[in-house]
């Protein structure tokens, strides 16, 4: 998968049991149970369970309007469903990608939430959704996955324009490193932001590494996917030419063996209504 996703739903939601439609609903894809974040407290900012990212493929009457106009049904509908969604987002590749055209993410407050959603979308919404889409875009079940963030130093200046920069590094650690060694990194990253902003000012930049709630058959499963966010290419930019000079930067690559990084735009789909 790594070399397909390279680099962070749409939902073909399943029944986890009741009544005979959810009981025909399709299969939904397995995930692992994320472990407990300490971040979940009552006094903290509630961090995702699960962060679920859906393969979808363009159809031949794809345009960017009909995708967008769907995309606003589907909020409106993840809305009414009450499914305790946090957020969804669509997110594009800038490079092309032979097992996808674009990414359905969603974030879930948990693995109730998540399994409830999808049984519901299986049992009274999906094939609906199927109909009304077919000439713009198709997905599948198969190719949905979670990954259970744990987010780095925040963003010092809020992102409130719905879109973003993301980017996607998959990582194996390498022999003798591991979860303490990244760690480490991320507190010497932590302290390069606050010296770098002290010179630059607030930034919308912040960071979460994921770790894969799933197994791959067909080859080795990334140990992490680090995720980079920016509110723009220039914020990227004077970023990563500052992390070029920083004493920290050669460190990423003592720990841990990582793909090249994965552009990708993305942009805010559904948000709760307060």
């Amino acid at each position: 998968m790594r070399n397909l996703l390279l680099s962070l739903g749409l939902l073909a939601l399943a029944a986890c049991g009741g009544d005979d439609s959810a009981n025909n609903a399709p299969e939904p894809p397995a995930t692992q149970e994320p472990p407990v974040s300490a971040a979940e407290s009552n006094d903290a900012p509630q961090v995702p369970a699960i962060v679920e990212f859906v393969w979808h493929q363009k159809a031949e009457g794809f345009t960017d309007e009909a995708l967008w106009s769907h995309a606003d049904y589907w909020s409106n509908l993840a809305g009414e469903a009450d499914w305790g969604l946090m957020v969804a987002t669509v997110m594009t590749p800038r490079v092309a990608n032979d097992n996808f055209d674009f990414l359905w993410v969603m974030a879930w407050p948990s693995q109730e939430a998540r399994d409830n959603a999808w049984a519901d979308w299986g049992a009274n919404h999906e094939p609906g959704w199927l109909e009304l889409t077919q000439n713009t875009f198709t997905y599948s079940a198969e190719h949905a996955y979670g990954f259970a963030p744990s987010p780095g130093r925040p963003a010092s200046a809020r992102n409130t324009s719905g879109r973003s920069v993301v980017e996607f590094i998959f990582c194996d650690y390498k022999e003798g490193k591991g979860e303490a060694d990244r760690k480490a990194f991320e507190a010497m990253h932590a302290a390069f932001m606050d010296s770098f902003e002290a010179e630059v000012g607030a930034t919308s930049y912040w960071w979460t590494v994921m770790t894969p709630l799933f197994e791959l058959t067909d080859q080795n499963t990334p140990d992490y996917m680090w995720t980079n966010f920016w509110a723009t290419d220039a914020e990227r930019e004077a970023g990563y030419a500052a992390y070029g000079e920083s004493a920290h930067a050669a460190k990423a690559m003592e720990d841990a063996d990582c793909q090249d990084p994965a552009l990708f735009d993305s942009r805010v789909i559904y948000l709760p209504q307060a």
